[in-house]
C-alpha cells in the first residue's frame, strides 16, 4: 500500500514539475486604482517577465500562442529575457517583433542582462521595442496621455547609490497616475513621497518552488517569506504588481508554480480581482 501511495505521490509531483516548467497560464487581473484618469480606465497591459530563455536555438517555454490570442493595448517586459548569455534571446526575435508591431512595447533590463545590456538594448530597439533605461516616455491614449517610466535593474541602481533612479524621479510631480517598470519590486519603497504610481515588476518568480495554499516562500534579494512576493499590492499611496514570470534561473525547476503571463486591466477605485486560465 505504501509503495503504491508513494508511486502515486511521486507521479503527481513529477507531473506538476513538468507542467510548471512548460505549460503557461494566463492571468487576467483587474487592478483597482484610486482616482484613475478616465482616459486610461479599462487600459489592458500585457505583462511578461523573467523568460530566462536558456537556448540560442529555440524557445524554452512558448508563451506566444497564448499571448497573441489576447487583446491588450500596450505590452511591458520587465527583464531577465535570458538566463546567461545574449545569444539566448535570439530565438525570441520573431515573437518580439510581432508584439512590437501590434502594440507599443516597453522593456527594462533585469539582473541577468547586466553583462550584455548594450547588446540587448540594440537588439530590442531593432525590433521596435522601446528600452527604458532610466528614462520615461509619454504615450498618447484616448485623447489624453500616460507617462511610462523605466529603470535599470535594482542591483545596478544600488551600485550607483540609486543616483539614476533619483535623477529620473527628481522632476516628477508627487501626484498623478504613472507606470514605472522595474525588474525588482523593492524599488517601490523608494516611492514613499509619491502617489498613484503603478510599479510593474518580476524577479521573484513567485518563489519558483511553492507549496499549495502558501504565499511566496523565498525570493532573491528578499530572503524567506518576502514582503513582496507576487501579485497585486497597495504600498502606501502607490501600487505594485509582481509577475511570477516564465522561466527558472539557478534551480532549473518550478513546482506548483506554472509559468505566468498576465493581462492587467486598469480599473477605477474599489474592487479588484484575479482570474487564472
Amino acid at each position: 500500500m505504501f509503495s503504491s501511495a508513494a508511486m502515486f505521490a511521486g507521479g503527481v509531483l513529477c507531473a506538476n514539475i513538468a507542467m510548471s516548467l512548460k505549460l503557461p497560464r494566463l492571468i487576467k487581473a483587474d487592478l483597482p486604482i484610486d482616482n484613475l484618469p478616465e482616459h486610461i480606465r479599462g487600459l489592458k497591459i500585457l505583462h511578461v517577465s523573467d523568460i530566462h530563455n536558456k537556448s540560442k536555438y529555440y524557445v524554452n517555454v512558448n508563451i506566444w500562442k497564448t499571448v497573441f490570442k489576447e487583446d491588450f493595448d500596450i505590452a511591458v517586459i520587465t527583464g531577465d529575457m535570458t538566463k546567461d548569455f545574449f545569444d539566448q534571446v535570439l530565438p525570441l526575435r520573431e515573437p518580439l517583433s510581432e508584439l512590437a508591431s501590434r502594440v507599443p512595447t516597453f522593456f527594462v533590463d533585469g539582473n541577468h542582462e547586466k553583462a550584455h545590456f548594450r547588446e540587448m538594448k540594440k537588439f530590442m530597439e531593432s525590433l521596435g521595442v522601446v528600452v527604458l533605461d532610466d528614462r520615461k516616455i509619454t504615450l498618447g491614449i484616448n485623447g489624453g496621455s500616460l507617462e511610462i517610466l523605466g529603470i535599470r535593474d535594482y542591483y545596478y541602481q544600488k551600485r550607483q547609490g540609486f543616483k539614476p533612479f533619483k535623477h529620473l524621479m527628481e522632476d516628477e510631480v508627487k501626484c498623478g497616475f504613472r507606470i514605472l517598470l522595474s525588474h525588482q519590486p523593492q524599488i517601490i519603497e523608494g516611492l514613499s513621497y509619491f502617489k498613484d504610481i503603478l510599479v510593474l515588476s518580476g524577479h521573484t518568480h513567485g518563489g519558483q518552488i511553492r507549496l499549495p495554499f502558501v504565499d511566496t516562500i523565498i525570493a532573491p534579494g528578499q530572503g524567506f517569506f518576502p514582503k513582496f512576493g507576487d501579485g497585486f499590492y497597495k504600498v502606501k499611496n502607490c501600487y505594485l504588481y509582481i509577475s511570477r514570470g516564465i522561466g527558472a534561473s539557478r534551480i532549473p525547476v518550478r513546482l506548483f508554480n506554472r509559468p505566468e503571463v498576465a493581462v492587467l486591466t486598469l480599473k477605477n477605485s474599489a474592487g479588484g480581482g484575479r482570474s487564472d486560465d
